[in-house]
C-alpha cells in the first residue's frame, strides 16, 4: 500500500514540497570517516549505482516507546496483573504508531527527491519503505555509498560512513537502513574434525567424552520431559547459512534420545534467503541438530534470512538482520515461533547507537507479542583482542535488555565459565530493573573484580543471563562427525529447552513465556546450576571476569535444571 493511501485523506491533500535546502541538512550520524573493524574497502569494485537498486527503510520515532517498554516489562513479570497478556499484532502496532505529521514531513520529503509515488509503509516495523537507485539514495541522503568487505568472510555490501536528513526531519527520523550498520557475523565458532564411529558415538552418549544430547539430558535433567508435539521452536539463519536435512537424519538416529529419530525441521525463506537441502553449514547443522534433538516432537522451523550487495538490475536487500525482525513482526501471533534461538552477533562499538536501539526496541515488541528471544553472548570473554577502545567490549544482541543472552561453560563433572564466553556490561543500554537487584549484589559484593572496574561500564544492562556447556558438541557435517566449541553451541540448548517450558504452558491452556528475563531473575534464578568456578578473557586474553556465587557476568545464573524449572514455569 502506498504511503499516501495509507494516510488517506489527510495525505491525499498534502502539498508538493519544492525541496529542503542543501544548507538545512544534518548529518544523522558518522563513523567520521573510520571504516568499523573487521571491514575494508572493496578497490576497484565499480557499482552501477543508476541502475542497481535498494531497499531503503527509514524508521520514524515513536512517541510512546518508553511507555511500551513500560507495558512490555508488566507483560513479562509474573504477579502483575497484565502478565501473560500478549499484545495481538494489532494493538502492538497501534501502541507504537508514530506521529502522523512525521509520516507527512517525510512524504513530502520523498515527493521532493521524485520518489514519493515508490514509498509504502511498513506499520510492524513503523517505517517507511522506498526502494531507490544508488544514485537516488545517494542523493537522497547527501552521501556516497561504497562496497565494503568482511575480511573473516568475503562478504560484500554496499555501506556509506555517514549520512545527512533535513534538519525538519531530524526529530521525526530514528534511523535510516542500510547505510552506516555493516551486518551482524557468525559467531567465532572452534571446530574439530573427529571421524568418529557410530560406536564411538554410542560410547559418548553413556560417558559424555563428547557433548551429545544423552550427555545434555542427565547434566541439565530433561530426560523425563513429556513429549510434547504443539508450539513452535524457531532458529535464525544468516549470511548464507544453511541447515542440512540429510545430516540432521544422520545426527537423529545416531545421537537423539528422546525417542524423535524420525522428525526433521522446515525451512522457511526469509527476504531470499536459501533453503538448499542438499547444501549444510556447521553453524546452521549445529542449532538445527541440538534444538530438534532436544524438542521432542515440536515443530521446528530454520529461518534462512538472505541479505546481499545490490544487483544490477534487482531489487535486493543488504540488511538482513532488519529484514529479519520485520519478517517475524509482519506475522500474526499465532504464526509466531514461540522461542527464537539467535547465534549471530558482532562488538558492539561496531553497531551504530541508533541501530542497536532500533533493533532492541523491535526485539521487546517481539517480546510482547509472546516470543522468547535467546541470543549467543560471544565468543570473545569480556573484550575483543587487545581492548581497541581501551575497554571491555560488550556484544550485541546480547547487550540488548529485551533478549536472554547465554553464555558458555566448559566440563560434565564439575562446571566452569569458558574462557572464551561473551560477558560483561553493554555501553549503549542502562541495566534494565529486572536485573538491578542480582547486578547491585555482585557489584557491592564481589571482590575479584576491582582491577577491571576501570574498563566497564557499571551502569550498563549485564549480560549473560544464564549459560550452558559450549564445549565439544558433536556435530554431523557432510556426513562427519565434527566437534564444535562456542556459545553457539549453548544457546540453542537453552532456548530449546525454554521451548519444552512454552509447549507445556500452552498444553496447559497458559500462555508462553515471552520475554524471559523478569521471569528468571525475580523467579527462575533458583532452578539454575550456579556455576562459581573458572574465568573469562578481558584484554590480551588477560582476566576479564570470574565465576563466583551467585550472578555473575560470566555465566549469569549459570546452567538450567529443565526440572526445577517446569516447576516453577507450572507454578507462575
Amino acid at each position: 500500500m502506498l504511503l499516501l493511501s495509507l494516510l488517506g485523506a489527510l495525505a491525499a491533500v498534502i502539498p508538493r514540497v519544492d525541496g529542503f535546502p542543501a544548507s538545512q541538512y544534518t548529518v544523522v550520524h558518522s563513523l567520521e570517516g573510520a571504516v568499523p573493524e573487521g571491514w575494508t574497502l572493496k578497490v576497484g569494485d565499480e557499482v552501477d549505482k543508476t541502475s542497481a537498486r535498494m531497499k531503503l527503510r527509514i524508521y520514524l520515532s515513536q512517541p510512546r516507546i518508553s511507555e511500551f517498554h513500560e507495558l512490555a516489562t508488566k507483560i513479562a513479570t509474573p504477579g502483575h496483573a497484565l502478565y501473560g497478556q500478549h499484545l495481538s499484532k494489532e494493538d502492538a502496532d497501534a501502541f507504537l504508531a508514530p506521529d502522523a505529521h512525521s509520516l507527512e514531513l517525510v512524504q513530502d520529503w520523498l515527493a521532493s527527491e521524485n520518489l514519493g509515488d515508490r514509498a509504502e509503509f511498513d506499520s510492524a516495523a513503523d517505517c517507511v519503505v522506498v526502494v531507490a537507485s544508488v544514485e537516488e539514495a545517494e542523493r537522497l541522503l547527501k552521501t556516497e555509498y561504497s562496497s565494503f568487505v568482511d575480511k573473516q568472510s568475503g562478504r560484500a555490501v554496499l555501506r556509506t560512513l555517514q549520512y545527512s536528513v533535513p534538519d525538519i526531519l531530524a526529530s521525526h527520523i530514528d534511523v535510516i537502513e542500510p547505510t552506516t550498520f555493516f551486518g551482524m557475523k557468525r559467531r567465532g565458532l572452534t571446530e574439530n574434525l573427529w571421524n568418529l564411529s557410530p560406536a564411538d558415538i554410542e560410547a559418548a552418549k553413556r560417558n559424555c567424552s563428547y557433548i551429545t544430547p544423552a550427555c545434555l539430558s542427565k547434566l541439565y535433567n530433561y530426560g523425563r520431559a513429556e513429549t510434547y508435539s504443539n508450539g513452535l521452536m524457531g532458529i535464525a539463519g544468516f549470511i548464507n547459512e544453511s541447515a542440512s536435512p540429510s545430516d540432521l537424519s544422520v545426527f537423529m538416529k545416531r545421537a537423539s534420545t528422546q525417542h524423535n529419530a524420525d522428525q526433521s525441521f522446515t525451512c522457511v525463506s526469509v527476504n531470499g534467503g536459501r533453503c538448499t537441502p542438499d547444501v549444510g553449514t556447521v553453524e546452521a547443522n549445529l542449532d538445527v541438530q541440538y534444538a530438534r534433538a532436544i524438542t521432542r516432537n515440536i515443530p521446528n522451523v530454520f529461518y534462512s534470512t538472505g541479505g546481499a550487495p545490490p544487483v544490477i538490475g534487482n531489487v535486493t536487500d543488504n540488511e538482513p538482520y532488519l529484514e529479519f525482525l520485520h519478517y517475524f513482526l509482519a506475522l500474526r501471533n499465532e504464526d509466531l515461533p514461540n522461542t527464537l534461538s539467535i547465534s549471530y552477533g558482532d562488538v558492539e562499538s561496531s553497531v551504530p547507537r541508533r541501530y542497536a536501539a532500533k533493533c532492541c526496541d523491535l526485539f521487546a515488541k517481539l517480546g510482547a507479542r509472546g516470543v522468547s528471544v535467546l541470543v549467543a553472548s560471544g565468543d570473545s570473554g569480556a573484550a575483543e583482542g587487545d581492548c581497541p577502545n581501551g575497554r571491555f567490549e560488550a556484544g550485541f544482541p546480547a547487550s540488548c535488555p529485551w533478549v536472554t543472552a547465554v553464555g558458555g561453560t566448559v566440563g560434565v563433572d564439575a562446571e566452569k565459565a569458558w574462557v572464551g564466553s561473551g560477558g560483561g556490561f553493554s555501553a549503549l543500554f542502562p541495566r534494565p530493573g529486572y536485573q538491578s537487584g542480582a547486578v547491585n549484589t555482585w557489584l557491592k559484593h564481589d571482590k575479584t573484580h576491582a582491577g577491571q572496574t576501570p574498563y566497564f561500564n557499571a551502569s550498563g544492562r549485564a549480560y549473560p543471563d544464564v549459560s550452558a556447556l559450549a564445549s565439544t558438541h558433536l556435530v554431523i557435517f557432510k556426513n562427519k562427525t565434527l566437534g564444535v566449541y562456542g556459545t553457539s553451541a549453548s544457546t540453542p540448548v537453552v532456548a530449546a529447552l525454554v521451548q519444552l517450558l512454552n509447549s507445556d504452558r500452552m498444553l496447559r491452556k497458559k500462555k508462553p513465556l515471552g520475554f524471559l528475563n523478569p521471569w528468571i531473575y525475580y523467579h527462575a534464578a533458583s532452578a539454575m546450576k550456579d556455576i562459581s568456578n573458572g574465568a573469562i578473557q578481558g584484554c590480551n586474553n588477560g582476566t576479564g571476569f570470574r565465576a563466583v556465587p551467585g550472578w555473575d557476568p560470566t555465566t549469569g545464573f549459570g546452567t538450567p535444571d529443565f526440572e526445577k524449572l517446569l516447576s516453577i514455569s507450572r507454578a507462575t
